[in-house]
């Protein structure tokens, strides 16, 4: 994997904090890090799922977020790009997963494929993503991991499916929250509108940074966005 890393990637200097945005619809979410979190040049990595990378590809740029394309089902290869990660001289100090609850629209009954694959790509991939960040965050006790859950009226099979992956990774985050919370790591379950409309993403952003910069004793484990 190190001779597909630019070779900054692989630089030696202090550690310093970074952001990790785990999704695959958070382009926009992790330009709008990248432009608040630039006067104190904290990196900002977007992690997005693709099945059929057998290896991450990395897709650097001069400003702006790193992109990395690779399989979050692989923990292989989501524990190798933390350690890169760690290798250019950053550590993990905010995490933010956004869960694909998106499903096919159409009136056919979900086949048992399909439900396997909804559920590798948010509740197994949730559990991936808070074993090896929270694994790389426990050394300094320090850390804030935040799960993006949605929530939206059941008018169908589709719908009824995806709030009980939404209700899987918040008991996730709860139990998260309880066991990790008194060694410093700040887990949070943040319920956010159906959309993807540039006010509720920036909207998004300034709450995930109050999250993270909030003091231990005021930390919040669950909230609702609203607009």
């Amino acid at each position: 994997m190190s001779k597909l890393l630019p070779q900054w990637f692989k630089s030696k200097q202090k550690a310093k904090g970074c952001i990790v945005i785990v999704g695959n619809d958070v382009q926009q979410l992790s330009q709008l890090f990248a432009e608040q979190v630039q006067a104190d040049a904290m990196p900002v990595y977007q992690l997005q799922h693709d099945v059929t990378k057998n290896q991450p590809q990395i897709e650097a740029q001069a400003e702006g977020p790193t992109a990395v394309r690779l399989n979050l089902l692989d923990a292989t290869a989501l524990k190798s790009v933390i350690q890169q990660i760690q290798k250019a001289g950053h550590f993990v100090d905010l995490c933010i997963f956004q869960p694909d609850f998106v499903l096919a629209e159409n009136s056919q009954l979900l086949s048992a494929e399909q439900l396997e694959s909804y559920w590798q790509n948010t509740g197994l991939t949730a559990v991936s993503i808070a074993q090896v960040v929270i694994r790389q965050m426990l050394p300094k006790q320090q850390g804030t991991l935040i799960f993006l859950g949605t929530q939206q009226p059941v008018e169908s099979e589709q719908d009824l499916f995806s709030q009980s992956m939404s209700a899987s990774i918040r008991a996730l985050a709860q139990s998260l929250a309880r066991e990790f919370h008194p060694k410093g790591i700040h887990v949070v379950y943040c319920v956010v509108p159906h959309g993807q409309n540039h006010e509720l993403m920036q909207s998004l952003q300034q709450t995930c940074w109050h999250l993270y910069q909030q003091p231990k004793s005021t930390w919040s484990q669950e909230l609702r966005l609203g607009l």
